[in-house]
């Protein structure tokens, strides 16, 4: 199980790069378990930039990994960040928008 404020050290997981460090563990965990379960005791706050960073990059670079996922002590606000994430991350269309837009953005700024 990842323990998420033990990865992070704080009771907020809200930065893009704290998702990085995260998508690590889960990496690390799926390969060695064949699954992963997030562990959110303890976590007042998230953002969808940390789980874009964490969940969302694990699905969408292997889409398979949403049945070998699991969720513990998240809020009903996290939690429907969590599936709002995983519904983007799985929908190829969205994501593709989503990414082109950043990338515009970017380029404008």
């Amino acid at each position: 199980m990842i323990n998420l404020t033990e990865i992070l050290g704080k009771k907020i997981a809200i930065l893009h790069s704290d998702g990085l460090k995260v998508f690590a563990a889960i990496m690390e965990e799926l390969v060695a378990e064949g699954h992963f379960i997030l562990n959110f005791e303890g976590i007042s706050t998230s953002t969808t930039a940390f789980l874009n960073a964490s969940i969302g990059k694990v699905l969408m670079n292997s889409p398979e990994a949403v049945s070998k996922m699991g969720i513990k002590n998240a809020d009903t606000g996290i939690l429907d960040k969590i599936n709002w994430v995983k519904e983007t991350a799985l929908n190829k269309g969205r994501r593709e928008a989503r990414e082109d837009a950043m990338r515009e953005y970017l380029e404008n700024a």
